[in-house]
């Protein structure tokens, strides 16, 4: 039991670090003026479909304490509140993708790929919704008066936000559906 937990926390490590230096190193690719696409959030659904919520939890807080301890917290904190609901807690959400890993491990078990590959998505899409939930919130409380005159901070909070997390989600489908056919034995503990 503890060389699993040993091996669980060197894990979770590792991959909140892989995901600070894809953040750190890496440059969002545009699509248009408003949605990038970025692969950072890859490492955290990775340890999401490896260990499950919990760690994947742990390694998304990680990420965001290394953003804010490295300087990349990007917009800043306006305050306190802020900076602790868009880098702590929204990172951390991100570990809700490990919501699917029990159904996940079972379709990999039973070696049926396209179930599996599409209960990957899934958890994508959970960690990523559950993620930007956050961020739309704290759009409306703390970004809203940077809205464009006669725009409700809702609109701008919503446009701002759903256009990150739609670049961001559709890159982590494209990147985890590439390596898939390579990391199925990596994502199956048994």
């Amino acid at each position: 039991m503890q060389k699993t937990n040993v091996a669980s926390m060197a894990e979770i490590a590792i991959f909140a670090g892989l995901a600070m230096v894809l953040d750190f190193f890496t440059q969002p690719m545009s699509i248009g003026p408003w949605i990038s696409l970025s692969f950072k959030m890859v490492p955290i659904f990775l340890i999401a479909f490896r260990r499950g919520t919990k760690p994947a939890i742990v390694a998304g807080l990680i990420w965001g304490i290394l953003q804010v301890a490295l300087g990349q917290a990007a917009g800043g904190w306006l305050n306190l509140w802020q900076g602790f609901l868009e880098y702590f807690v929204a990172f951390s959400l991100i570990g809700f993708a490990g919501i699917i890993r029990p159904l996940f491990n079972q379709t990999l078990k039973k070696n049926q790929p396209l179930r599996s590959w599409a209960i990957m998505v899934l958890g994508i899409l959970i960690g990523s919704l559950s993620r930007y939930i956050i961020h739309f919130i704290a759009g409306i409380i703390f970004w809203g008066s940077y809205a464009p005159k006669g725009q409700s901070a809702l609109v701008y909070s919503a446009i701002i936000n759903s256009s990150s997390c739609l670049g961001e989600t559709l890159a982590c489908i494209i990147a985890l559906s590439l390596l898939f056919p390579f990391i199925k034995r990596f994502l199956l503990i048994n």
